[in-house]
């Protein structure tokens, strides 16, 4: 077993909102492996959060986060309730995470993919000088009511974050 499971996110993961539940399998696979052993971490609380949200596992993932007092926890959290279509229970909890260290490598990087592009809305994304979580919770929430006219982009700001959380978690653990 090997971090490849879930660190990239796989190719089309994760799914911005209502995600569907992966299969039987990688449910046993994500909560059954002992990622503290296979990964030499100290803790895997918040890896197994994370790689059970990617792959629509909601309800657990939320379990493992409520368990969680810090930023990363209350991130992964807002990611849950994002996912669930609860977009003001994210926003409670993207304040309590507060300006994370992976906020900005998220910005650059929604920058950078941005500039590259020409799309009606996106660029408030990277406005401000700092990453504004509640943008991207209110694309997120359009996106719901099948609003933007651009699904697939906001799949890939959505992988990248989680890419960039699953590794600051995995490099916290460690």
């Amino acid at each position: 077993m090997t971090i490849d499971l879930f660190h990239p996110a796989p190719e089309g993961l994760p799914v911005p909102v209502n995600p569907p539940r992966g299969g039987d399998k990688i449910y046993r696979l994500v909560s059954g492996t002992d990622w503290r052993q296979v990964l030499h971490l100290r803790s895997d609380r918040l890896v197994r959060a994370g790689a059970l949200w990617l792959y629509g596992f909601l309800d657990e993932a939320h379990r493992l986060t409520q368990q969680d007092s810090s930023p990363e926890g209350a991130y992964w959290h807002a990611l849950v309730h994002r996912s669930e279509g609860d977009f003001s229970n994210a926003l409670y909890w993207f304040r309590r995470a507060g300006a994370h260290p992976v906020q900005a490598r998220l910005r650059a990087g929604v920058r950078e993919a941005m500039s590259e592009r020409s799309l009606e809305g996106w660029q408030t994304l990277v406005e401000s000088p700092q990453w504004e979580p509640a943008r991207l919770v209110e694309l997120c929430e359009q996106s719901s009511r099948g609003e933007p006219a651009h699904p697939a982009v906001l799949q890939e700001v959505v992988r990248m974050e989680y890419d960039l959380l699953m590794e600051f978690v995995l490099d916290q653990a460690r």
